[in-house]
C-alpha cells in the first residue's frame, strides 16, 4: 500500500505513476517465486507493542513498527529499504538496495 500511495502521489513526484501502472508493478512482483505476502497473526498486537516499546515509537515511526511486527510474526529478518528509521529496531538486518 505504501508503494501505491507514494508512487501515485503528485506531491511526491512531478510525474506520478498512473494507478494502473503502479498496480501492474505490484502484480509483477507478486508473480515472482521469491516474493510472498505476509499478514497479521494472532499475537500481532502483543508483538507490535513490544516492538514499539523497545524502539520508543511515536508519530511517524508507528507504521515502521507495524511493518517490523509483521516481519517478526512471519519470520522475515531482512528488509531491503533506504529508510534509515528501520535501523532503530532490534532483531532485523536492514539492507540498503542502493548501497
Amino acid at each position: 500500500m505504501a508503494y501505491l500511495r507514494i508512487s501515485t502521489h503528485s506531491s511526491v513526484f512531478a510525474a506520478p505513476l498512473p494507478m494502473s501502472d503502479a498496480l501492474a508493478n505490484i502484480d509483477g512482483l507478486l508473480r515472482l517465486p521469491q516474493v510472498r505476502t505476509i499478514g497479521e497473526q494472532e499475537r500481532f498486537w502483543s508483538t507490535w507493542r513490544d516492538v514499539a516499546a523497545d524502539a520508543g515509537v511515536a508519530g511517524g515511526l508507528v507504521s515502521d513498527a507495524y511493518l517490523v511486527a509483521l516481519m517478526r510474526e512471519n519470520g522475515v529478518q531482512t528488509p531491503w529499504t533506504n529508510d534509515r528509521d528501520f535501523r532503530r529496531f532490534d532483531g532485523i538486518e536492514v539492507r540498503d538496495p542502493f548501497a
